[in-house]
């Protein structure tokens, strides 16, 4: 759950792709209530949001969900991120088209497991990277290893 003590994320959001936000925005509050057993109302989020110190105006987010508005302020994205606990580049980037560099990459890993893995994940969908993202964390867990957010990161 997002704490306001933590502060807002130091990290430059950059320029938005032309991404579907309003299915984006839906899927963050999707994934968290997935995770937390609950649901979570838009004016919550917009609280966190501004408590955390970043801009968003009241009922910007409602509208966004519904499609009456489909762009985000780089507050607001930022803001959005760091309350979902998500990379900072969630609402502006979209990881699919590039799926052919993806594949040079994951073929020079030298760990087979982790090569397999990749290859499996490949071009899979937005909503199922996150999927095994939080199921990978909890297998972290199981595992007795920290948060991914206090490991290396690639």
């Amino acid at each position: 759950m997002f704490d306001p003590s933590r502060g807002k994320c130091p990290q430059k959001v950059e320029a938005v792709v032309d991404i579907d936000i309003t299915a984006r925005l839906n899927l963050a509050f999707e994934m968290w209530e997935r995770a937390h057993g609950r649901p979570l109302a838009d004016d919550t989020v917009e609280m966190w949001v501004t408590a955390a110190g970043y801009d968003l105006e009241p009922g910007y987010l409602a509208s966004v969900r519904r499609g009456q508005l489909t762009t985000l302020p780089e507050q607001a994205r930022a803001g959005l991120a760091h309350v979902f606990g998500l990379d900072p580049n969630y609402f502006v980037f979209d990881p699919g088209p590039d799926r052919d560099d993806d594949a040079e990459v994951i073929a020079h890993l030298d760990n087979s497991a982790l090569r397999r893995l990749g290859q499996a994940v490949n071009g899979v969908s937005l909503r199922t990277l996150l999927y095994l993202e939080s199921v990978a964390e909890v297998l972290r867990e199981a595992d007795g290893l920290p948060p991914c957010e206090q490991t290396a990161q690639l």
